[in-house]
């Protein structure tokens, strides 16, 4: 029988469609940046896996898509690495494949934190970030990539982790609603739609309609969608919604493909 919260794979849908809407650039696409928050807080809120499931899950994509989008990269510009990074911070950034060692780092020492004391500990760091958002916007912005990025994500893994208790889910809430009061570019608006997102789909009724066979799909879609929005970009034209839309739905159609008639492809696009 199944036991997934519907509410939290159709966030975890439109966390995806969010992060390929930011890397667009279309309209409204800072408003997508909150799909980054939400994709780190579903993640660290489900955290409880071993070194060895994270890194078949996590680590082996991230070295076949890196070597592939540095390959990418290089065709389309003749450089291996990004002009203003060193090859290491380059190759740790990856444009957004940053997230993958980030995150692999925070569930790895989630699932090691065995304290039942855990959220609540968390949901007070996290409620500190956030409630010294100007100075930690400052502080971020103070780094290059991806320093800057594992910064910025880092009040989301700790929001995760406290969403798993009531008493987490309260005091994290008062710390969005601060967040969202000192309306700091950037960071404000994400944390309070991703965050708010997630809350409400854990504190709501539970939908019915199951839609894991598209939200499985998404891990797949982050890894593959800046190659769809390369495409894109030169038929619908850079900086559009119809371009955001059609590499969305593109990813999610060539991960399915690949996915079903290739299987040994799902140890490099989840």
């Amino acid at each position: 029988m199944n036991t997934r919260n519907q509410n939290i794979e159709l966030v975890r849908i439109a966390a995806a469609f969010g992060i390929v809407l930011f890397h667009s650039g279309a309209s409204f696409s800072s408003w997508g940046y909150s799909g980054l928050v939400a994709f780190t807080a579903i993640s660290t809120y489900f955290a409880n896996s071993s070194a060895g499931k994270l890194t078949r899950r996590i680590l082996l994509p991230w070295v076949f898509w890196t070597i592939f989008y540095m390959a990418w990269r290089f065709a389309a510009d003749g450089d291996l690495f990004h002009d203003d990074l060193s090859p290491i911070q380059s190759i740790l950034y990856g444009t957004h494949l940053w997230f993958l060692p980030f995150i692999f780092i925070a569930n790895l020492t989630v699932s090691r934190l065995r304290s039942d004391h855990l959220p609540l500990i968390s949901a007070l760091i996290g409620f500190c970030f956030l409630a010294a958002t100007p100075w930690w916007r400052e502080l971020q912005l103070s780094f290059d990539p991806p320093v800057a990025q594992f910064l910025h994500a880092l009040p989301a893994v700790l929001i995760g982790v406290a969403f798993r208790t009531k008493t987490g889910m309260v005091i994290s809430a008062l710390g969005l609603v601060v967040c969202a009061a000192w309306q700091v570019p950037g960071v404000s608006l994400p944390y309070a739609l991703g965050g708010g997102a997630l809350l409400g789909a854990i504190v709501l009724p539970h939908l019915r309609w199951n839609v894991e066979s598209l939200s499985t799909r998404m891990f797949g879609v982050y890894l593959v969608h800046i190659a769809a929005l390369g495409v894109f970009n030169r038929i619908t034209g850079p900086e559009t919604l119809t371009t955001a839309t059609a590499a969305f739905l593109a990813s999610i159609i060539g991960v399915w493909i690949v996915s079903r008639y290739l299987p040994i492809s799902r140890t490099v696009h989840g």
